[in-house]
């Protein structure tokens, strides 16, 4: 008894292997084990099931990526999810998480890897998702930042909220995303000389996003690498000079308060 069921056990995975086959890569293995029928012979009805499941990956793309379907054109959009899918299969048991390599693949791909924005617009949108989708966490504020006592400002080290994402753009991918979203004409794709980096922030189960700085990036990516208070002051201080840096730190920092950027403080022990 227990041999008959190892081995039909067996036989299942097997079939289960070869259905796989097909449905990914379109082997023929497991059309020997399907009957035809009048109406469609055994790779017809197959195709159902391997069609059924690119079309269900590919509205995982759209619902993702709203932005990259306008900019791309709907037919081209497909194209792109399509070769994608046939490259990464998914893995995963919740399909909210599929598609995170896409602006990777965009990057590699040598039909798309010319054409910037489609990277960017990955890139931007699955920062907005992840913000999105990111844990909650109470925000600090200037009146608790008031209490400090200034001895230990040089020592504070801010924590940054898990909302927080940055993103690094070098076409006008935000103004197209902004503008799909409204329903409106989605302007040219524009190739922009230096990279943008921008803040994306979440309040009130709201995504929100601006450009960043060049000295502002710079601080708030040492920000975020827990450096204290005196050391990205002082290399803040470098960027924009030593005599505008405590006033540029002070609007930084309100600024990043104003958004929900920060969610506490730690002092430095060093």
């Amino acid at each position: 008894m227990q041999d008959r069921r190892a081995q039909a056990r067996s036989e299942l995975a097997g079939l289960q292997r070869e259905f796989q086959g097909y449905v990914l890569q379109r082997d023929p293995a497991v059309l020997d084990r399907v009957r035809g029928t009048g109406a469609a012979d055994a790779a017809t009805r197959m195709n159902v099931y391997a069609e059924g499941y690119a079309l269900r990956l590919l509205e995982a793309l759209e619902t993702d990526y709203p932005g990259l379907k306008a900019i791309a054109g709907a037919d081209e959009f497909e194209a792109l999810g399509r070769a994608f899918i046939a490259e990464f299969p998914s893995t995963y048991r919740n399909l909210r998480w599929y598609g995170d390599r896409l602006a990777q693949f965009l990057l590699q791909a040598p039909a798309w890897s010319d054409r910037t924005e489609l990277a960017d617009m990955a890139r931007f949108e699955w920062a907005m998702a992840t913000s999105f989708d990111a844990p909650d966490a109470a925000c600090l504020t200037r009146e608790t930042l008031a209490g400090i006592a200034p001895a230990h400002w040089p020592h504070l080290i801010f924590v940054v909220h898990p909302a927080v994402q940055r993103v690094r753009l070098q076409s006008n991918v935000a103004a197209a995303w902004s503008a799909q979203a409204r329903g409106d004409c989605v302007p040219v794709s524009r190739r922009d000389p230096y990279p943008t980096t921008w803040l994306l922030t979440r309040r009130q189960l709201q995504v929100r996003f601006r450009a960043m700085a060049p000295e502002e990036a710079s601080a708030f990516d040492r920000v975020a690498a827990r450096a204290p208070f005196q050391v990205w002051c002082s290399e803040l201080g470098a960027i924009v000079g030593e005599q505008l840096a405590a006033a540029r730190a002070v609007e930084c920092l309100n600024q990043w308060l104003a958004e929900g950027a920060l969610t506490s403080f730690v002092l430095d022990s060093a």
